[in-house]
């Protein structure tokens, strides 16, 4: 399992109210729950099935951003990625992308599963668009523990791709009050991300500059605490 530190910026007044940790993901997962894992659709290599609307899950709904937020672009060296400006409507709804730029869901050699790939500014049809997207997640209701999976960067042994660069991961809760803003560091493969929450988790957006991009898998949520 990959280990992965954060850097966190809660809101002022938030920090000891919200008791926001990590947490194994697999802790979460041996709990009753639901998971979303995109795999009630055919197994469709890249560039896969393309969505230009939102992708709707019992209790989850994900597409490109948030209503209220406005979409901009950021070039680095490694690509032109999807940025997040604004901040959120209340209460929170997704936002699909326009066309060929919201997300595509294909299968993923590195999940070894279907996997959803947020389309950034180059679109559908481009690899260099494929994972360079934002993405928005919305709970139906608050959650205290929930988590994710993400793939950026295949492994590399012989050096020759550029390191991996970071995701911005924004928690929000039901009246679109940012909570916490998590700078996460990449890595090779899979990342299994998992939280606990004092206050209850109502939206998610995502967005990187990751030079492979990132992709999105097995959405942990709705988990019941059996401890009593």
């Amino acid at each position: 399992m990959i280990r992965v530190a954060v850097v966190l910026f809660c809101l002022p007044g938030l920090t000891m109210a919200s008791d926001l940790r990590l947490v194994p993901y697999d802790s979460l997962r041996a709990l009753p729950h639901r998971i979303e894992t995109f795999d009630g659709l055919p197994n469709t290599p890249e560039p896969g099935i393309n969505f230009d609307h939102h992708w709707r899950a019992p209790g989850l709904s994900i597409a490109e951003r948030l209503l209220g937020q406005a979409l901009a672009e950021t070039t680095t060296e490694y690509g032109r990625f999807d940025q997040l400006t604004g901040s959120p409507s209340t209460p929170p709804h997704v936002v699909p992308g326009t066309t060929g730029q919201n997300f595509t869901i294909a299968d993923h050699a590195g999940f070894g599963s279907n996997a959803l790939f947020p389309l950034g500014p180059l679109g559908f049809t481009d690899a260099e668009g494929r994972g360079e997207g934002s993405i928005a997640l919305i709970f139906d209701d608050p959650q205290f523990a929930f988590g994710f999976r993400l793939h950026a960067e295949y492994p590399d042994p012989m050096g020759q791709r550029p390191m991996p660069r970071t995701a911005d991961i924004a928690l929000y809760d039901a009246d679109a009050r940012l909570i916490t803003e998590v700078i996460l560091p990449l890595q090779r493969g899979v990342i299994s991300l998992a939280w606990r929450s004092g206050v209850g988790v109502t939206a998610v957006t995502i967005e990187n500059i990751d030079p492979g991009g990132i992709t999105l898998d097995d959405v942990l949520y709705n988990v019941e605490d059996l401890s009593g």
